[in-house]
């Protein structure tokens, strides 16, 4: 889901799919889901640099946010303790508000 996000996201802001221009939906109250965030390709970048701080802390993002897996399912499928995830939790959401600023992730 997360590369589906960012894909789109980059085709947004293309030249080709009218980056430059502003774009007006004529019928946006008639989707059934909300468009992406221009904040994503910024949350990518954070996600990237994140990853080459510590790459464990990029794979419990993946599963603690996009997959959906509690503390504890991360634990297991990391073969990690459950504090360890949580530690690195707080890092992580520490880290992601430094690199977005004020209004990063909740």
């Amino acid at each position: 889901m997360r590369r589906i996000l960012i894909e789109q996201a980059r085709r947004k802001s293309s030249l080709k799919g009218g980056g430059a221009f502003e774009k007006n939906d004529v019928a946006c109250d008639e989707l059934a889901i909300e468009p992406p965030d221009d904040k994503v390709l910024q949350i990518e970048e954070a996600l990237v640099s994140l990853e080459a701080a510590d790459p464990r802390a990029r794979e419990i993002v993946n599963l603690r946010y996009f997959t959906g897996l509690t503390t504890e399912e991360t634990a297991e499928a990391l073969g990690i303790s459950a504090s360890t995830v949580v530690r690195e939790w707080r890092f992580i959401r520490a880290f992601l508000t430094d690199a977005l600023g004020s209004a990063g992730p909740n």
